[in-house]
């Protein structure tokens, strides 16, 4: 996709996203954005606002969003630049600096004190201010952002590094050029660029052993100093997004490293694990002996160490505490055409060892790939006025929508438009969002998508594993009938004359919660009707009418000024605050009851609904037996008999499909079959996979 394309498109998703949420497109230009940059890695987990005002001096303050939840300790500002223009438009360096300045200033007066004074304490903005206020020196690094859809002037490519009360500020700039390249890399995410000689002059030395033709290993000690140096630098950019969203205690060292580093660092190479990581490149010297640069360097496990070997070295104020410490690093060199599928598989198997549950690699599931063809197989009922059924586009991978519009007609891709509406995509951070609402879990919606969608994934990896046919079309037009409840809540309750203009995201999950809750304690043994919401492709006037009542009182409690909590998203994420949510003394209304659905239809629906999923499981595994070629087949066979994979029965079964024996495996048998290949997969089998 050129840029031109990528621009016009970068237009529709955020001009979609205006309209679905009733916002201004420069709020969903700044939503739309920093949500690539997060799925990117440049973020944790980052909330947008809106915020433009007059500081000291009458000097222009404007903030558009922020992070503060980083592994490393550091803090992102954004500030944006939406243009909202047809065509590219420069953005000259007068502009791009006058914006960040306004950021910088509302960052300097929020540290200082300045901000808090006279404003209105429920407001986001003040909210922040008072965070960054309390934070004081426990911040690693300044992050300030620039994102705009224009182009930024050539002679604006890069701005110095400052500091604030001795805390360094780095800025980061980002135009329409560097999220195309974002979008047009394969990782999905941007690769560092990092010259190791900025840390050793020489390099790393680094032996290079005996591998695989896609990919190159490296055996290096690393100095603790460069490993600290890295992190300071780029922080949990480098840590790729499995460990990234475990590595859970932000600020603190782990207490065996600090001791090592303190009283024996020589034996620290001896005592720790090591790291394993991965890069896409690396450049060697003239002897292939030391290692200059890395591109895209990614820790894949030792995330732990590597954060504590940089808060040591940061409480240590200039003392030389890892200058004797050396820890052993693994470096696997991945050819960037195979990265995105070797890098997740190098991650999960570098921690097999550790407390960590397949959940942790969730992405990969095939409970993505399921959700994936019912959503393109299921046809939704067409809503009134309408004279064609749509369909609700789910989003496994990044792009994948606009990728696969991309590649068919003009005239072809009008039809997609209209059988896969922009307004019902969705992806996974958007689902786990909408059936943890439901599940009455807003809390951990409001710890941000990352760790909503981490927990979201332990609880599906769970219920997968105990019976997959749950995940049926059923659960799929309930889970679309919850994201039309949430999506029709969201609206209602922005429109409201109460809402306040903030916490919105919070409430809506709050509500939602609550109404779930209530159904299940005062239903009288009733369900949400999902059958109508699906059926009418809409949500009642009386769910709506109670979904306001309910993010009223939610609002109230939010902002109340005696919250335990003074930071009210912070109060949000806590479990105190639903427990006093569920507390609150609410009654449904006799015709809100009267309207619920029978739960001994819905039963009766979804057993249905399970024994036809295990009937197309059982049909789709005799199609992929049937779609193996049969001197596959054959390989399979000599591999099994060669390295003792498999049963006899397993034996007679795979004679069928080789020829030597007649008849065709029954469902049961191609579940074994595939099971088999699976094995020989385990073992080393590499002509097919399941």
């Amino acid at each position: 996709m050129d840029l031109e394309n990528y621009h016009e498109n970068l237009l529709a998703s955020v001009g979609s996203l205006a309209d679905a949420d009733g916002e201004f497109t420069a709020t969903a230009f700044a939503r739309h954005a920093t949500g690539l940059l997060t799925e990117a890695g440049e973020f944790d987990d980052a909330d947008v606002l809106d915020f433009e005002g007059t500081g000291i001096r009458r000097r222009k303050l404007k903030v558009n969003g922020y992070d503060l939840d980083n592994a490393d300790n550091s803090v992102a500002l954004i500030v944006t630049l939406h243009v909202g223009s047809p065509e590219i438009q420069v953005i000259s360096g007068t502009e791009a600096r006058a914006a960040l300045k306004a950021l910088q200033h509302y960052l300097m007066e929020s540290v200082d004190g300045t901000f808090l004074e006279g404003r209105e304490e429920s407001a986001p903005a003040y909210q922040l201010a008072y965070d960054l206020r309390n934070r004081g020196k426990n911040v690693t690094r300044y992050r300030l952002y620039l994102l705009t859809d224009g182009q930024l002037s050539n002679r604006l490519r890069e701005l110095p590094s400052e500091s604030l009360n001795e805390i360094p500020v780095d800025y980061q700039l980002w135009d329409i050029n560097r999220l195309h390249q974002l979008h047009e890399s394969q990782s999905g995410r941007e690769a560092l660029q990092i010259d190791l000689r900025e840390w050793r002059s020489d390099g790393l030395a680094a032996l290079k052993v005996e591998s695989a033709p896609e990919f190159a290993t490296y055996l290096a000690s690393v100095p603790g100093t460069v490993l600290a140096g890295l992190y300071g630098k780029y922080g949990s950019r480098l840590l790729e997004s499995n460990v990234r969203s475990y590595l859970t205690n932000r600020g603190k060292v782990n207490k065996g490293i600090r001791e090592t580093i303190y009283s024996s660092p020589q034996n620290f190479m001896a005592f720790n694990n090591g790291v394993t990581a991965t890069a896409t490149s690396v450049v060697m010297d003239e002897d292939n002996s030391t290692i200059l640069s890395i591109e895209d360097l990614q820790i894949v496990n030792g995330g732990q160490t590597t954060a504590s070997l940089f808060f040591v070295d940061k409480e240590a104020k200039g003392k030389d505490v890892l200058e004797n410490v050396f820890v052993p690093m693994k470096l696997v060199v991945v050819e960037a055409a195979v990265a995105s599928d070797l890098v997740p598989s190098i991650s999960r198997f570098a921690n097999s060892q550790n407390a960590v549950s397949a959940a942790d690699f969730f992405s990969n599931s095939p409970y993505h790939v399921r959700i994936e063809e019912l959503s393109r197989r299921v046809l939704a009922p067409a809503t009134s006025g309408a004279t064609f059924n749509t369909k609700w586009y789910y989003e496994r991978t990044r792009g994948q929508y606009e990728n696969e519009k991309s590649k068919v007609s003009q005239a072809e891709a009008s039809r997609f438009d209209r059988l896969y509406p922009k307004s019902q995509k969705f992806d996974k951070p958007a689902l786990a969002k909408y059936l943890m609402s439901w599940d009455q879990r807003p809390h951990v919606v409001s710890g941000g998508a990352q760790k909503n969608f981490v927990a979201f994934a332990a609880t599906v990896q769970q219920a997968w594993d105990k019976d997959d046919s749950a995940f049926n079309e059923i659960y799929f037009k309930e889970s679309v009938a919850k994201a039309i409840l949430f999506t029709s809540i969201h609206g209602a309750i922005r429109k409201a004359p109460w809402y306040k203009q903030a916490y919105l995201a919070n409430i809506v999950a709050y509500t939602i919660s609550k109404m779930a809750s209530l159904i299940e304690g005062h239903g009288r043994g009733r369900l949400m009707d999902f059958a109508s919401i699906w059926q009418n492709q809409s949500v009642p006037e009386h769910v709506i009418n109670v979904a306001l009542d309910i993010g009223e009182s939610v609002q109230v409690a939010l902002t109340s000024e005696h919250r335990p909590t003074t930071n009210v998203t912070e109060w949000a994420k806590k479990a105190d605050f639903w427990n006093l949510i569920q507390a609150m003394p609410m009654r449904l209304p006799d015709t809100f009851v009267a309207a619920l659905a029978d739960p001994a239809s819905i039963a009766q629906a979804r057993k249905t609904a399970k024994d036809t999923q295990k009937i197309d499981d059982g049909i789709n595994q005799q199609k992929r037996v049937f779609e193996v070629p049969l001197e596959h087949w054959l390989e399979l066979r000599d591999f099994s008999i060669g390295n003792g994979v498999g049963s006899p029965t397993d034996m007679s079964i795979l004679d069928m499909v080789t020829g030597r024996k007649s008849g065709f495996p029954t469902e049961r048998q191609s579940a074994r079959l595939l099971n088999l290949a699976a094995a020989a997969n385990a073992r080393g089998f590499q002509t097919f996979s399941p």
